[in-house]
């Protein structure tokens, strides 16, 4: 099975963002090295640790389309969610002895490439031009809300 190779491709043009793929898919490949040799409890560690990866960079991602103010903002976090789902469901079914390691490479290396080359390649151009454009950040109506609420100190 080949590795993911990066590309111009999957570059969003957001460095945090393509930083942060980068990563992503140096943490696939690696995945991928474990499985090739064998080593199914490091293979494990690396897909609990691609995960935890994917979920802190879930949130910068949300929070950068929250702010943007991007109209699909709910659909790709529910992609996200579902993604960290089945992520978790893979190493856990491996905790319980189950052999899923070829299987959870496949379901994230093709996750990962179309989620970058579909999904987040349609909103980069939509962040950069709300970044590029010096707006406001969007805050939306949960922390208005708790903001109006819960002022912060200081202020």
């Amino acid at each position: 099975m080949p590795k993911i190779i990066w590309s111009d491709k999957l570059t969003t043009g957001i460095p945090s963002i393509d930083e942060q793929h980068h990563e992503l898919i140096e943490l696939i490949n690696i995945l991928q090295d474990n499985i090739e040799r064998g080593e199914l409890t490091l293979a494990g560690q690396t897909l609990q640790a691609l995960t935890e990866k994917k979920m802190a960079h879930c949130m910068h991602e949300e929070e950068l389309l929250c702010q943007s103010g991007f109209p699909f903002y709910k659909p790709h976090k529910r992609q996200h969610e579902s993604f960290v789902r089945e992520c978790t469901a893979f190493y856990q079914r491996a905790q319980a002895g189950e052999h899923v390691t070829y299987k959870a490479l496949a379901f994230v290396k093709l996750w990962m490439v179309k989620h970058i080359r579909g999904e987040d390649i349609d909103y980069a151009n939509f962040v950069r031009r709300h970044i590029e454009s010096g707006a406001e950040p969007v805050v939306p109506w949960h922390l208005r809300t708790l903001n109006r609420f819960f002022p912060k100190r200081g202020k």
